[in-house]
């Protein structure tokens, strides 16, 4: 019989306990559709493996992340106005009173510390933009916001912004990042979203 010091040909001693626990906390539960990430974790989200979406109706996305939920957006590969393949498109609202494209996570983060939001304006689309983060802890039937933030105007280069949630270290809460630039009637002033960055405690 082999010897009980051993788990899954590890051996058994404080380390490989302590990197086996680790291991199991970073793994999320499935719980009624909604993930749930353990404490202790940065995830940085671009995009760039996602699950392809061509059109902007509202559908699921499937990131390295995990699953999103695309409003009036699309993340697509071979749109050479794009600032690069795979950076989603998000359009902006029509009216004010309109509510504007987003991309929220289908999972919460357990203590949640702060996101980090990297956007820019669509060359081709006329008008300021800017994004908002927005955090829910009842599975998305109602939002609060954390914060704006305005990008360069020329569109030169990416806007970088981070936003705190001020969230306690067992609450789980989702992520809403929006297109809130200035409302078009035809919804012409795109954003590209190029990095999500997720901080837990």
């Amino acid at each position: 019989m082999k010897s009980n010091k051993r788990i899954f040909g590890i051996r058994n001693n404080r380390s490989w306990r302590k990197l086996f626990r680790k291991t199991l906390c970073i793994l999320c539960l499935v719980g009624s559709g909604t993930l749930v990430f353990a404490q202790g974790n940065i995830i940085t989200e671009t995009f760039e493996t996602a699950t392809k979406k061509g059109r902007y109706p509202e559908g699921d996305v499937t990131a390295a992340s995990g699953k999103w939920l695309f409003t009036d957006a699309l993340v697509w590969d071979k749109e050479p106005t794009d600032f690069r393949p795979m950076a989603p498109r998000v359009m902006s609202a029509p009216t004010i009173e309109d509510e504007p494209g987003s991309l929220s996570t289908q999972f919460e983060l357990k203590g949640l510390k702060s996101v980090k939001v990297g956007f820019i304006g669509y060359r081709s689309d006329p008008g300021y933009f800017q994004v908002e983060v927005s955090v829910s802890a009842d599975k998305g039937q109602t939002w609060r916001s954390i914060g704006t933030a305005r990008g360069r105007y020329d569109k030169g280069r990416e806007t970088f912004a981070t936003f705190k949630t001020n969230a306690k270290k067992d609450e789980g809460l989702m992520v809403k990042v929006s297109n809130i630039s200035a409302p078009k009637l035809n919804r012409m002033n795109r954003i590209n979203i190029t990095l999500i960055e997720m901080e837990s405690h």
